[in-house]
C-alpha cells in the first residue's frame, strides 16, 4: 500500500467535499472550499456540516502544524456562529489561528469569510494534544 495523496496532517474527508489548502505551519492555516450544489440542501444553502468541516480540518492542520512529536491534536470543544448564508458558487475562505498553545491544549479560532470578506461563520475551539491509539 502506498502513501496518501496528501500530507500527513490532512484528512481525506475534506479532501473529497473539494478543501483546498492554501497555506499550513506555525499555528496558522487557509483553505478554501468552492460551493457546489452538492454541498447545499435542499433551499439551495450551504449546509452548516460543509462549513463546520471547513473549519474544522483547517483546525486541525493548523493545530497539527504545532503539535509535539509523537502526538496528535483532537478537537474536545468546537463552538460555531453562523453570521450569513453562502450558496453554490460562492468561494469560502477559512482563515485559522491558534490564539493559545500550552503543553497539553491549545485554543483556535476560524473565520470562514465569502468572495467579499463577509464573515460567513466564526468558530472557536480547544484541542488537545493526545498520544495516538495504535
Amino acid at each position: 500500500m502506498g502513501k496518501p495523496d496528501r500530507p500527513e496532517w490532512q484528512g481525506s474527508f475534506g479532501q473529497r467535499l473539494g478543501m483546498e489548502y492554501l497555506r499550513v505551519g506555525d499555528g496558522e492555516a487557509q483553505a478554501e472550499l468552492v460551493l457546489g450544489s452538492e454541498h447545499c440542501n435542499p433551499n439551495g444553502i450551504c449546509h452548516g456540516g460543509a462549513i463546520f468541516t471547513l473549519a474544522d480540518d483547517s483546525m486541525g492542520a493548523a493545530a497539527f502544524s504545532i503539535t509535539p512529536q509523537g502526538k496528535v491534536p483532537t478537537s474536545v470543544q468546537v463552538n460555531v456562529h453562523f453570521a450569513r448564508s453562502a450558496r453554490a458558487g460562492d468561494r469560502l475562505l477559512a482563515k485559522t489561528r491558534v490564539l493559545s498553545s500550552g503543553k497539553h491544549m491549545l485554543v483556535l479560532e476560524t473565520r470562514i469569510e465569502d468572495d467579499q470578506a463577509n464573515l460567513v461563520a466564526l468558530l472557536s475551539a480547544s484541542y488537545m494534544f493526545v498520544v495516538p491509539r495504535k
